[in-house]
């Protein structure tokens, strides 16, 4: 039974240096939002990976590869398509821009959740979505170069904590955006309107302090010694007494 008991004890040491060189989860989610097209009658909802990695493309500008894991069209005009088209995974591309006076009037005017606070430079986000056949869509959106969206190379910034200052009663952020319509290719995007984001929850696992776990291993060190040193001096009573 000590044997067994010493057993548990080492089996529980073991688990807990692996839990402790087990690294802390980075902040991860996914966000959801969703817009109208030109149109005003259908309707964009696509999802943010905000753990997706971020590969450079230059100064000030990259891509998160396959940050949007799930996008679908809501098509409520043409009755040649299918009702609700769904895309495949997609690219966010991201790029500090300066913005021209035309379209900073625009950003400031548009009722978002950053009206008026643009000033000269802007942090843009852009993707292409395509589905299996030939259906795809074009959108950007835009956020002011303040924190914690100067972070550009996380998508963290959607993330419920860093975006509680900008949140609305609805438990949104609004952010100006362009979307082209379906399958448009003649017109360059038009900036207007909003995307509503409901930000990625916060998701951190802990993990044990060093010195919790420095104490737990001290433990079952011990423990298994003094088991042992026990189980010899059983042992040798044992043996004597037999004498």
């Amino acid at each position: 039974m000590i044997n067994k008991l010493a057993k548990v004890i080492s089996a529980a040491t073991v688990l807990a240096m692996a839990v402790s060189l087990a690294p802390q989860s980075a902040l991860a989610g996914i966000g959801k939002a969703s817009g109208p097209s030109v149109n005003a009658s259908d309707t964009l909802l696509f999802e943010i990976d905000t753990s997706s990695p971020y590969i450079p493309d230059g100064a000030n500008q990259g891509t998160f590869t396959q940050a949007i894991p799930k996008a679908s069209f809501q098509n409520r005009l043409d009755s040649t398509l299918p009702a609700i088209i769904d895309f495949n995974p997609g690219d966010l591309k991201t790029s500090l821009i300066d913005l021209t006076p035309q379209l900073l009037q625009t950003l400031n005017t548009i009722d978002s959740s950053f009206k008026g606070k643009f000033d000269s430079k802007a942090v843009k986000y852009s993707a292409r979505l395509e589905d299996d056949k030939t259906n795809y869509i074009k959108f950007e959106f835009y956020a002011p170069f303040t924190a914690p969206f100067t972070n550009q190379n996380s998508l963290s910034v959607f993330n419920a904590s860093n975006l509680t200052t900008f949140l609305n009663p609805d438990g949104q952020v609004k952010f100006p955006k362009g979307l082209s319509d379906l399958n448009e290719s003649s017109f360059g995007i038009v900036v207007d309107g909003v995307f509503s984001l409901t930000p990625a929850p916060d998701d951190v696992t802990k993990v044990p302090e060093p010195v919790a776990t420095a104490g737990l291993l001290g433990f079952g060190i011990v423990s298994t010694a003094l088991l042992r040193k026990r189980n010899k001096c059983l042992k040798a009573t044992v043996s004597h007494s037999n004498r």
